[in-house]
């Protein structure tokens, strides 16, 4: 997976630590952010985003499906793949298609297994 590039959005400073180290150790390319607004200013200076992994609950500013439709409106077929403690199900309702959800508490290699679910689809379709 090396060259694949990952926006990671989690506002949680430890867990963006860890899950950002184990989806690079996954061999996938991982552009860590804190924040809805960091997310997007990413997602503005990307040139080759290839899958986005998000909290839902960013905090303060855009959330996680904020993000994934500033996302997909820059890239209409980006793997998308949520992560949230609260928010089971409300992705369904985000409009989102096609997106991966996987509940918290979670392991950072639950993130890297999806990504490989997503990006072997899309590269299907």
């Amino acid at each position: 997976m090396r060259g694949f590039h990952v926006l990671f959005a989690e506002d949680n400073f430890l867990l963006n630590l860890d899950i950002a180290e184990s989806l690079q150790e996954h061999g996938f390319d991982v552009e860590a952010v804190y924040c809805g607004a960091a997310a997007y200013e990413a997602i503005g200076k990307s040139r080759g985003l290839c899958a986005l992994v998000t909290d839902i609950d960013l905090g303060v500013g855009p959330n996680g499906f904020d993000v994934a439709r500033r996302a997909r409106a820059a890239y209409p077929d980006l793997p998308v793949v949520f992560i949230s403690g609260e928010m089971r199900g409300r992705h369904l309702d985000a409009g989102i298609a096609g997106a991966v959800f996987i509940p918290k508490p979670l392991r950072p290699a639950d993130i890297a297994r999806a990504l490989e679910q997503v990006t072997h689809l899309a590269a299907a379709a």
